[in-house]
């Protein structure tokens, strides 16, 4: 479960191209089961921009009555800049516990002029010439081409965390309708086949994500929207 909530709470979408707009969206996290469609967890995703600059948050825990069963909590932060229409990342940080014990803690600060970023472990991943971002600002950057590129299908991008640099690919699947509160939403489906992962962005709203599925083994689980601020 605690990859899945990783995979799912780390996606955001910008709303204009530096006309990124602070905001605040909240979701409600379900898994298809043996018992049937259950609400498991809850995550809150916050940007906020001053300037060029942005700093995004998001905090992700299962329901209190899963608690006795899977007792997981993430946090993580991701800081950049806007630079020449681009997404820059900066900085990342993740902590996650499970029942109160830390599992993961660190941090990476990344050196974009040098091509290199350092972990706060001591490791240091070389970068390829070109755009680098960390699992929470590429969703930034995937907003803002989509934004920037209306006729581009395919966006790939260099993504680091703990474990390394690595090529992610997302691309247009079509437009798809998704009701939510008897509210009908025009979307855009994106898909990234690695992470097996699905994603239904408003085109009205700038690419808010209304919908976000993910497939772990033979589990989807889904993150819809609730609430935006």
């Amino acid at each position: 479960m605690n990859k899945v909530i990783l995979l799912l709470v780390s996606l955001l979408f910008s709303t204009h191209s530096f006309s990124l707009n602070s905001y605040k969206a909240s979701y409600d996290l379900y898994a298809d089961t043996k018992m049937g469609n259950l609400k498991v967890g809850t995550a809150v995703l916050e940007l906020e921009i001053n300037n060029n600059q942005f700093k995004f948050t998001t905090e992700a825990s299962t329901e209190s009555v899963w608690k006795t069963l899977y007792d997981y909590s993430r946090s993580e932060k991701s800081i950049g800049n806007e630079i020449d229409g681009q997404i820059v990342n900066n900085y990342f940080s993740v902590i996650e516990k499970v029942k109160d014990v830390v599992k993961k803690n660190y941090e990476i600060n990344i050196k974009t002029d040098k091509n290199y970023a350092v972990s706060s472990d001591g490791e240091k991943f070389e970068i390829k010439p070109g755009l680098l971002v960390d699992p929470l600002s590429v969703y930034l950057a995937l907003s803002n081409d989509l934004i920037n590129k209306p006729n581009k299908t395919d966006f790939t991008y260099q993504v680091v965390d703990k474990t390394g640099v690595k090529y992610l690919n997302f691309y247009n699947d079509g437009l798809e309708d998704i009701s939510i509160n008897d509210i009908k939403i025009e979307t855009i489906r994106i898909i990234c086949d690695e992470l097996q992962l699905t994603l239904n962005l408003s085109i009205n709203d700038s690419f808010q994500p209304i919908k976000i599925q993910k497939i772990n083994g033979n589990t989807e689980f889904t993150m819809t929207l609730i609430a935006f601020e």
